[in-house]
């Protein structure tokens, strides 16, 4: 392990002790830093805070972001949906789409209703029936997936 990355396993040790003795104002900024500094977990916190616990759009789309291009699928997805509720719908197909490719199975209904609606991608049923197919073999008692299957097929597919 290099120094760089023994420096980011002290902050990130840092913040947990201090999260831990509930001082999220003293661990904010050193989540933060971690995060900058390319550490994913670190990442994922910071946009689970600046969604969940500390509301800032703004700062919780930022390090989501990070968190995707980093490669964590879910970041991926949340990074999709968060893209399509601001109606970036080719940004929010990039990554819902990734997430869904990475084995994000929670990614395959929102990807279906993008190729069903034609946002983002051209319409394509086949390929909203083939990712609604895939949510399905990971969960089938997923309500939404089951509506959006036989949505699909009253359109012939």
């Amino acid at each position: 392990m290099g120094m760089e990355q023994d420096i980011v396993n002290d902050v990130v040790r840092e913040y947990r002790e201090l999260l831990d003795k509930g001082d999220l104002p003293a661990a904010l900024p050193l989540i933060r830093q971690a995060a900058h500094w390319g550490d994913v977990s670190s990442q994922i916190l910071a946009a689970k805070l600046y969604t969940e616990t500390v509301p800032d759009p703004a700062e919780a789309l930022e390090y989501t972001r990070l968190a995707a291009l980093n490669g964590d699928s879910e970041s991926m997805l949340g990074l999709g949906l968060l893209l399509r509720g601001r109606r970036e719908f080719d940004k929010a197909f990039y990554f819902v789409r990734k997430a869904a490719q990475a084995g994000c199975t929670k990614a395959c209904e929102p990807l279906a209703s993008m190729y069903m609606m034609g946002q983002g991608t051209p319409k394509d049923l086949e390929q909203a029936k083939y990712w609604n197919l895939q949510g399905l073999e990971a969960d089938l008692e997923n309500a939404g997936l089951q509506r959006q299957h036989r949505v699909l097929e009253k359109a012939g597919c």
